[in-house]
């Protein structure tokens, strides 16, 4: 007994200990938490959905572990049965000249954006894991093509929600940002890996901030949760629009469909490219992930020109195949009004020349390995 109770407390204490690390982050406190408790999306000590929305948040992250589990060896089966590399590329993010608009695709929800003269990062992971389990999941073969010393200086890095596989610690650290952007309660996060409180702007649904030479950022509802360890909902999670002098882009971040997208689209009109997400769905979170037949529809109720579907094809956190996904949403896209941009991992996606081709966008339409 004394042995199984000594077993016990040093395993509670290097677990402890482990939960507690830099990587996990922070909890907020202080103003930024006084600031947190003024928003009227923030209830009982956690942020919540709109509305309907409410009651589809998992219990804490308990419930999210829960869900996690009842699909993770599903999900590993599923990451070993890819037999060769997935399709991806590699372009020199540097050489392009400041006055093209350019996105690249680094696999899941992760890119790099130059629109107008300035240079963006969303949501970068390139590690070769997407949670806090060492073993689980990681990247598939060929998708980790690039490195955070990959990324030439950035204007902005934008922040989508604190989950690990769309804020990542070991890649942040090494980015060169002048300004990080994202949600309430992220900030605390930056703040224990050594940003600056002045270098990072945090906002609330509906709130909008002008920036310098033209640049024009909204944070918008999304329909999810967040968390990095076991309180969940302690931070926002949220959409972007994103207006310079030439361009408008909608940044999705992650969650389910709902009513916000048409309200959105409402509002805006005029969004040239839609970034939504498609992969890592199924019925068990079929409230916090959209189904191809949902991304399609949120594009519509966006009233986008192009639809840029991303949080797929790097890592395996759901049970589908690497590329249902990207193949269903082309299925379903065919006689849309708006354009579905497939590039491979990797690929330079031209905004001037997809903005004025009415072309389908399927040469990469290749079998699962």
């Amino acid at each position: 007994m004394k042995y199984l109770l000594f077993t016990c407390a040093t395993f509670a204490a290097l677990f402890f200990a482990y939960i507690s690390g830099p990587k996990f982050g922070s909890v907020p406190k202080g103003r930024r938490l006084l600031r947190m408790k003024m928003s009227k999306n923030y209830r009982n000590g956690q942020f919540r959905n709109i509305g309907e929305d409410d009651g589809n948040l998992p219990n804490g992250m308990l419930g999210m572990w829960q869900k996690f589990f009842a699909v993770i060896f599903k999900v590993i089966a599923n990451q070993k049965n890819i037999a060769r590399d997935v399709p991806s590329a590699k372009t020199d993010l540097a050489s392009f000249g400041m006055s093209e608009n350019v996105i690249v695709w680094f696999g899941h929800s992760s890119y790099f954006m130059q629109l107008d003269g300035k240079r963006f990062a969303v949501d970068p992971v390139m590690s070769e894991i997407s949670s806090p389990i060492p073993f689980c999941p990681r990247a598939f073969r060929g998708t980790n093509v690039y490195s955070p010393g990959d990324i030439p200086p950035l204007d902005y890095l934008i922040i989508s929600h604190d989950h690990w596989d769309h804020l990542d610690y070991s890649t942040v650290l090494r980015l060169n940002v002048r300004r990080i952007i994202c949600p309430l309660g992220v900030g605390a996060h930056f703040e224990r890996w050594g940003f600056r409180g002045d270098d990072t702007l945090e906002m609330d649904w509906n709130e909008s901030v002008k920036l310098p030479d033209g640049l024009i950022v909204d944070c918008l509802p999304a329909k999810h949760f967040s968390g990095r360890g076991f309180l969940g909902n302690r931070s926002l999670w949220a959409s972007f629009m994103v207006t310079t002098p030439n361009v408008r882009i909608y940044i999705g971040g992650d969650g389910g469909y709902g009513k916000h997208f048409r309200e959105i689209g409402n509002a805006f009109g005029g969004i040239d490219l839609a970034i939504l997400e498609n992969g890592q769905y199924g019925e068990k979170w079929r409230n916090m992930h959209m189904f191809p037949e949902d991304t399609a529809r949120a594009a519509e109720d966006l009233g986008a020109k192009a639809l840029l579907p991303v949080h797929n094809s790097k890592f395996a956190l759901s049970t589908h195949k690497w590329n249902e996904p990207r193949d269903r949403l082309m299925e379903i896209c065919r006689n849309k009004n708006f354009k579905l941009l497939t590039p491979i991992i990797g690929e330079r996606i031209d905004l001037e020349t997809q903005m004025h081709s009415t072309a389908f966008s399927s040469r990469h339409k290749t079998p699962l390995p």
